[in-house]
């Protein structure tokens, strides 16, 4: 593991023999009766505990206080191959030997593992295919020695780590192993460009899955990876593949900044879910924390669409919410989506822009142009959680994330819960959320309908859940709770009142929820989590 395999930041001993030459106006030129060596008593390297017989590290030297420029790069001095033959920590030059003249003096930057194709003092870095040999891409870099002298000796070269690292603990139930288990980190940059001359990454390119580096032992499995370092916010997210072929995709940080020399450790538990429910699970559909079982009748079904909705922002592509749409009843069992400051901060009003969702027909989705049958045009997906951008917001006016519900449930107590929810996410990571609308109560099989604007028959929800995740990153431990709402006028106290398990809400529906979470975080609620 990255972490316990070598200190982030590790210092080399380096002991130059500068000995005294003739003078010369360039010391980096400079004939000297002695060549320069290189030495690591301590035994630290990129990975491991000690070197290995021949690992090699690359050097420039130029002039003190000169900066680099066409000729340090390319000259005799630059890129230069010193090896440890033996794997005892001594380096010695491969072929040529930098010396420094008598009365001069130099700087010089070295990095680990050596690469002959450095060209313009840039190191290119391809990572796609190479976690299983990770003493190849865990870049080293060291600039601290500066003026250094002729006469100096014992020189130490601090080296740093300049990727960042994921680690991910995998732990399974009853249900599964981990033997066959295979990660993924999605959309990931898997190139990239390492100037040698100021110790910065200057691109990042090739996004893609990066495949991690999985050890199997017993009931668990360590999966890492090395990435390029990201300044910006983003998300981090794992695609497992079980031996049986069943793929989850787990939303691991929605804004995860990765830093040089750092570990990023999260744990997952493997549950296969279509253990759980007597029919098989899907595949190949996308899915997130949030996003419920769908099994592959469900998906099989002519009036059923699994649907997600995307939008643009600074340049990159953010999903917005899922849903399980229903295009003979007209109303999605439920609506998925994630819950965190980046979706509710308030850059932009409530659109109204009430409208056909573009990946339906019209003839599939009612007409709500306006209210229909003395209910309101209840949201799935609240427009208030989505006011990062006008696109995410319009979206959650698409008639498809509508329902006919009562008036004085869907103003009152319903909001109120809409309301808690944003404030719940504003204090943690993210909050995963599913709604839903169920056209049956539990046990019966008669559904109530009303036409909309059109005439078209829309079916009326017998009643409404809301079913919430939130995991604490450190320890894997999730926390939920869920809540139903018969479609009429609450005359219930509070929300709270009608808090359930998750584990009792999927009996009701017979949906799993949040299917990555381990059942025993869904088998029981605790309320003061929620307060």
């Amino acid at each position: 593991m990255y972490s316990t395999l070598r200190t982030l930041f590790a210092a080399a001993v380096v002991a130059l023999a500068l000995n005294a030459c003739s003078a010369d106006t360039d010391p980096v030129a400079a004939e000297a009766s002695h060549v320069i060596t290189f030495s690591a008593p301590d035994g630290h390297r990129a990975v491991g505990t000690r070197w290995d017989a021949g690992d090699a590290i690359g050097l420039f030297m130029k002039s003190a206080g000169k900066p680099f420029d066409a000729a340090t790069l390319s000259g005799a001095d630059a890129n230069v191959r010193y090896t440890t033959v033996a794997g005892d920590g001594y380096f010695t030059p491969t072929t040529t030997a930098l010396k420094i003249g008598a009365g001069q003096s130099a700087d010089f930057v070295a990095y680990y593992p050596y690469d002959a194709n450095v060209s313009g003092g840039v190191l290119t870095l391809d990572i796609a295919n190479r976690q299983n040999t990770p003493a190849a891409i865990d870049l080293l870099y060291a600039d601290n020695l500066r003026n250094v002298s002729s006469t100096q000796s014992a020189q130490a070269l601090a080296f740093r780590h300049c990727m960042a690292s994921v680690t991910l603990t995998l732990s399974a139930d009853a249900t599964t192993t981990c033997e066959g288990v295979s990660v993924s980190l999605a959309a990931m940059p898997t190139r990239g460009k390492f100037d040698l001359t100021s110790g910065t990454f200057t691109q990042t390119s090739n996004i893609g899955n990066l495949p991690m580096r999985v050890v199997v032992s017993g009931s668990s499995a360590t999966a890492t990876a090395l990435v390029f370092p990201q300044a910006e916010a983003d998300y981090l997210i794992a695609v497992v593949t079980l031996a049986n072929g069943s793929v989850k995709t787990v939303v691991l940080s929605e804004s995860q900044v990765l830093e040089s020399g750092k570990n990023y450790a999260y744990t997952l538990r493997l549950t296969d879910s279509s253990a759980n429910k007597g029919e098989a699970e899907a595949t190949g559909y996308a899915r997130w924390t949030e996003t419920p079982r769908i099994t592959a009748a469900q998906m099989a079904d002519a009036n059923l669409r699994y649907v997600t909705h995307s939008f643009t922002t600074s340049g990159k592509t953010v999903r917005n919410y899922s849903m399980l749409y229903d295009t003979n009843l007209k109303i999605a069992y439920w609506v998925a989506y994630p819950l965190c400051n980046f979706y509710t901060r308030s850059n932009v009003s409530r659109t109204d822009a009430w409208g056909y969702d573009p990946q339906f027909g019209t003839a599939e989705q009612p007409n709500m142009t306006k209210s229909i049958g003395g209910y309101d045009r209840g949201h799935q997906i609240p427009s208030a959680d989505r006011l990062v951008s006008t696109e995410a917001n319009r979206q959650t006016f698409y008639f498809t994330n509508m329902t006919p519900q009562v008036g004085k449930l869907n103003q009152q107590v319903w909001a109120e819960l809409e309301g808690k929810a944003r404030n719940w996410s504003s204090n943690i990571d993210t909050l995963y959320v599913v709604t839903g609308a169920m056209p049956s109560l539990p046990g019966s099989t008669s559904v109530k309908y009303t036409n909309d604007n059109d005439g078209k028959r829309i079916a009326v929800p017998a009643y409404y859940f809301k079913a919430f995740a939130r995991i604490d990153r450190q320890s894997g431990t999730a926390y939920t709770i869920a809540f139903t709402f018969n479609n009429e006028t609450f005359s219930g106290s509070t929300f709270m009142n009608q808090a359930i398990s998750v584990s009792a809400l999927e009996e009701m529906t017979g949906f799993t929820f949040f299917p990555s979470i381990d059942g025993k975080y869904k088998a029981a609620y605790d309320a003061t989590k929620w307060n």
